[in-house]
């Protein structure tokens, strides 16, 4: 009996020992009077065709900073100050095997936006109540949740339910304003800090919803 009993026990153990290796992605979330920049992909085998705010993989022994301002000259042709860059949002995707994004941002950079690069074929200014139908699904929520205030989601969510997200009431308290299931409730976090939790439907597309485009 207690060999048949510690034998799951001893697996899971076994499971969990395991190194676990997580891609991480670095988006540019650059943002000009209430538009988000984003980028139509090409030429990288995944997603071509469709548009996503610039991004690229951290590389070893580098810095969120450091790789955001590689990607925004490499893949976009402007130059950042690494001291204008900031923390926007943070994306755990855990619909394959496993990647963290961050999305970060700048109040400004040097030089001209729009003209085609390695990876994208093109540029555009979107509103961020307005993304194209054409968008990488996980970026669209991302950015959706950014919009609405959240500082960190996953992807997907409750089997697919929609994007998530918390943030402290020390902080401010966040939703979806108009969202067709909006739910905002408390719970109590560890060593007794309170944070309020939304669940937000706006994985899909959803007609006819205001902000939900």
């Amino acid at each position: 009996m207690t060999r048949t009993l510690t034998q799951p026990l001893a697996a899971e153990a076994t499971r969990h020992s395991r190194h676990f290796q997580l891609i991480v992605d670095v988006h540019l979330l650059l943002l000009n009077q209430g538009e988000v920049l984003l980028g139509r992909r090409a030429n990288t085998g995944y997603g071509d065709g469709a548009y996503e705010p610039p991004s690229g993989r951290l590389a070893e022994r580098e810095t969120l900073v450091e790789a955001a301002v590689r990607v925004a000259d490499a893949q976009v042709g402007i130059i950042l100050d690494p001291g204008r860059v900031a923390l926007a949002h943070v994306m755990h995707d855990v619909s394959g095997a496993g990647r963290m994004a961050f999305f970060l941002t700048a109040d400004g950079w040097e030089g001209e936006t729009g003209e085609p690069t390695k990876s994208y074929s093109d540029f555009g200014w979107f509103p961020l109540t307005e993304l194209p139908a054409n968008m990488i699904d996980r970026a669209r929520v991302a950015v959706r949740n950014f919009a609405a205030g959240a500082r960190f989601s996953t992807y997907p969510a409750f089997g697919m339910l929609g994007g998530y997200g918390f943030s402290s009431f020390r902080t401010g308290s966040w939703f979806h304003p108009g969202g067709p299931r909006d739910e905002v409730q408390s719970v109590a976090g560890r060593q007794g800090e309170t944070f309020r939790v939304a669940w937000l439907n706006v994985e899909h597309e959803t007609p006819g919803v205001p902000g939900l485009v």
